[in-house]
């Protein structure tokens, strides 16, 4: 490359402009270069514009310049997993946690390789990371969800604490502070007011004694209040079956036994708010044949009611459908592909979350109670329900056949216990599962814990959702009557 630095500087050609004046020529100087000048003598006769500006000129373009080079672009910031936990997550034996997974950066993906101790999922559907832990594992177990993207990857430490399920406690109570003895009676969970409401059910003095009592059991101080109804009142008698109304102080009851075990198929509205209980006695369009220890649920999506089972003439299999139409239910028999068979006596609970009933045996007969032992979820939002077996009677880990035991549906797992129940009419089984009622989970364990309560029959219980706890009480042996309640929880 050619410097001119001497001697007088080009003429411009005709009809160009005259040369800028010295003070404006652009002044560009990088930090690292230093230019020389050979020293201008008498022959040196250029302007400071024409000469120094053109060599800046032909030097910067031959150095090249971009205003970019001192400032350079910031890197992008890695992927990340914005509401990750920062503290280890409590979870109990049987539970299942769900936690949002909310990423950050383009192109990011979560991927998690499982701990062999606990189940650890990322859904492919929603943004969401799921735990669950056996009953196998306790204390603290630690995990990486893995978070890649364009810029780069990240590792997010987890850690789960995984509580042993356990007996908490066996209150109990007499007649002077609390309901008789009973067994079939009829429990509503009132989940705002921490409560719940004991309707009915039928003594042992004598044996089948029909009661028409109500009482209110509060769960944070575990004492027992009788209540005084009002409306249309129902005769005394046990196994009508709730169906609750989630959100709502609303609830309702179909069919059960009155005075000497006499079936009924009655429909009860029973309202509990303010501190009082009401009930009202709707009138039905084509209800089902009178029945006990049947099954009776709501889906709140499908704003339907379903009924299935239970004893009267003979043990019935039939599937229904109800809708309410102001004070009146409308009934309809649905003819499913399958179902249950026959049977009654069955524990049974409601995932609400799923809109699932869940059904374990029951007895098929009446001299020969011939249990089954299978368990099926009858899917409530399909048109029509629909009847699954999801696991035979020869499953493993199933429990052996049985009527009228405890069952309590717990949506932490989600999951079944069954606790109690007969065989043969005569004595109780021993012993305490758990069904996992998750879907494609579908699974029996055997939960062997010290302080267990007393086995019976016929006993009732629930599931307490603000202190996480299942109680089970009430029931029979052939020689004891149960005034309690086993908690079971963490």
């Amino acid at each position: 490359m050619l410097f001119w630095l001497g001697g007088s500087a080009p003429k411009p050609p005709l009809g160009a402009p005259p040369p800028a004046p010295a003070h404006s020529a652009p002044r560009r100087w990088a930090s690292d270069q230093h230019l020389r000048f050979a020293p201008r003598g008498p022959a040196c006769r250029s302007s400071p514009a024409s000469g120094l500006g053109a060599l800046l000129a032909l030097l910067l373009a031959a150095c090249g310049s971009d205003a970019t080079d001192s400032h350079p672009q910031p890197k992008a910031e890695p992927p990340a997993w914005t509401d990750a936990p920062d503290a280890a997550i409590p979870i109990g034996q049987g539970q299942t946690e769900t936690l949002p997974l909310t990423l950050k950066g383009e192109g990011a993906v979560a991927t998690v390789t499982p701990p062999p101790e606990i189940e650890v999922e990322i859904s492919s559907d929603s943004p969401e990371l799921t735990i669950h832990a056996p009953y196998t594992t306790t204390g603290p177990v630690d995990f990486e969800v893995d978070v890649a993207g364009k810029s780069g990857k990240t590792k997010v430490p987890i850690s789960a604490d995984v509580k042993p399920i356990r007996w908490l406690d066996h209150p109990t109570w007499t007649g002077a502070t609390g309901p008789e003895a009973r067994e079939h009676g009829a429990l509503i969970v009132d989940e705002d007011a921490a409560q719940v409401i004991l309707i009915g059910g039928s003594g042992y003095m004598p044996y089948l004694n029909p009661l028409d009592d109500v009482w209110r059991f509060d769960i944070a101080t575990s004492t027992w209040t009788e209540v005084t109804p009002t409306g249309d009142l129902p005769p005394g008698g046990g196994s009508r079956r709730v169906a609750r109304i989630p959100g709502k102080k609303v609830a309702y009851l179909f069919g059960g036994y009155n005075v000497m075990g006499a079936n009924n198929n009655e429909l009860y509205r029973v309202t509990y708010d303010g501190g009082g209980v009401a009930f009202e006695l709707l009138t039905q369009t084509g209800p089902p044949a009178k029945r006990s220890l049947h099954a009776f649920a709501y889906d709140a999506q499908s704003d339907r009611f379903v009924m299935f089972g239970g004893a009267g003439t003979k043990a019935y299999g039939d599937t229904w459908t109800m809708k309410l139409e102001g004070n009146n239910g409308v009934w309809t028999q649905v003819m499913p592909p399958s179902a249950p068979s026959p049977r009654y006596g069955f524990f049974y609970g409601v995932d609400e979350e799923r809109g699932r009933l869940v059904l374990f045996s029951g007895a098929q007969g009446f001299q020969s109670l011939d249990p089954a032992s299978d368990t099926w979820e009858l899917d409530m939002r399909a048109d029509p329900p629909s009847w699954e077996m999801v696991l035979p009677g020869d499953a493993p880990g199933a429990p052996p056949g049985r009527r009228n035991g405890c069952a309590v549906l717990d949506p932490s797992g989600p999951r079944l216990f069954v606790f109690g129940g007969t065989p043969d009419a005569m004595t109780s089984a021993p012993g305490l599962w758990a069904f996992d009622a998750r879907p494609g989970k579908s699974a029996w364990t055997q939960l062997t814990l010290d302080a267990e309560p007393p086995i019976r029959s016929s006993g009732i219980g629930f599931y307490d959702p603000a202190g996480d706890r299942t109680l089970l009480g009430f029931g029979n042996t052939m020689t004891d009557v149960f005034q309690d309640w086993g908690v079971l929880g963490y």
